[in-house]
């Protein structure tokens, strides 16, 4: 159970210790859900819970750092100088961008991450997703095109 908890994690999460804290919270979840599980369907049951959980702390991180731009813009109202305001406009273009990739799919953000925040090569990032080069490269020109669309929509 811990090994199938961890290859699931492993494909969301990075960062090792980002991965031992969601299986180590997805097996107890599991033990308190035991009597839920049929015994033929206990590795794929494992699997989703520990997906739940990375997925959870992956928007549990979105959250807080989107209020830390709220809050970072709050300050940089009260400042009336040409660099502030960059700053602001800067901060208010991250929030869109935040809320355009909020609405991707689970993959599409977990591609975006993996290339752009983790700043992972293509290769790299088809080889954690189990995936084609150039699917990856595909999806990412598609991705990019989407973005650039829904950001031109939403000034």
């Amino acid at each position: 159970m811990r090994a199938a908890a961890t290859r699931e994690a492993r494909r969301y999460l990075p960062a090792s210790h980002d991965v031992d804290d969601v299986v180590q919270e997805a097996l107890m979840r599991a033990w308190r859900r035991r009597a839920s599980c049929r015994s033929e369907e206990r590795i794929p049951w494992m699997r989703q819970i520990a997906r739940n959980e990375a997925l959870r702390l992956l928007d549990k991180r979105r959250l807080r750092s989107e209020r830390e731009l709220l809050d970072d813009e709050t300050i940089l109202a009260t400042v009336a100088d040409d660099r502030a305001e960059q700053q602001r406009e800067d901060l208010l273009r991250k929030l869109q961008v935040g809320e355009v990739v909020g609405r991707l799919s689970v993959d599409d953000r977990r591609l975006l991450a993996l290339r752009y925040s983790e700043d992972l090569s293509q290769p790299q990032v088809a080889r954690m997703l189990g995936i084609p080069e150039g699917t990856v490269k595909v999806r990412l020109h598609r991705l990019r095109g989407r973005l650039r669309k829904d950001l031109e929509t939403s000034r």
